[in-house]
């Protein structure tokens, strides 16, 4: 993996340091995801992460963090463990949804992680959901394109989960991801489809319902 460049105002701080380091000793690549949700999304991405097996348990590590706080201070708090790892971290995914934070702080994310990328070794990467984590569960089952809030998200996967006999949608439940494995890639091509719905030049908070989770989901699959 090519490094940037320390640039001379750096030089010499100790977390520089540090970084080289861990990048020296590292043979894994190093992965942090870091939740606004404490179960629902932990819960999920550790049961994903669990299905890596065989060889690539030697090539990807690995963590998930419950955080219990959004959009800016998730990505603050992601800052912070990256540059306090004990290992080199090359991805640091941050989890969140659009719910009620303003549409502000919401966009101010994508914003911050642009700006870090090109001073950081490290790459953050913002995947949330507008409005919520549920449209990205939803995609598993059906295509959809119009504006839809929590509740009916939810409303709508009972539906789903009823037809495909997986019982009924719980937000802490360790087995969701289990239950949607089947069309996790039916999921991964519906949010593609979505999200290419919108003009690029939308700010996230313009896009609802959409989510950037199948960026996380489909690099992890190619693990398994």
């Amino acid at each position: 993996m090519s490094k940037k460049p320390i640039k001379k105002s750096d030089e010499g701080k100790n977390w520089i340091s540090k970084r080289r380091d861990r990048a020296i000793k590292s043979k894994l690549e190093y992965h942090l995801i870091i939740c606004e949700g404490t179960k629902t999304e932990p819960n999920y991405f550790t049961a994903m992460k669990q299905d890596i097996g065989g060889d690539n348990k030697d090539k990807i590590s690995i963590e998930v963090i419950g955080e219990g706080r959004g959009t800016t201070n998730l990505l603050e708090k992601a800052i912070k463990l990256v540059r306090n790892s004990p290992n080199y971290i090359s991805y640091a995914w941050i989890v969140y949804d659009k719910d009620d934070f303003s549409e502000e702080s919401f966009n101010q994310v994508t914003q911050k992680c642009e700006v870090m990328n090109r001073k950081e070794e490290t790459k953050f990467y913002p995947i949330w959901s507008n409005e919520s984590i549920e449209v990205w569960f939803l995609l598993h089952f059906n295509k959809i394109d119009s504006k839809i809030g929590r509740k009916d998200c939810i409303k709508k996967l009972n539906e789903n989960f009823k037809q495909h006999n997986i019982g009924t949608y719980r937000k802490n439940d360790e087995e969701l991801y289990e239950k949607l494995k089947p069309y996790i890639y039916t999921a991964i091509q519906n949010a593609k489809w979505l999200e290419g719905r919108y003009d690029a030049k939308l700010t996230p908070a313009e896009m609802n319902p959409c989510t950037r989770v199948y960026k996380l989901v489909e690099l992890l699959t190619k693990f398994m």
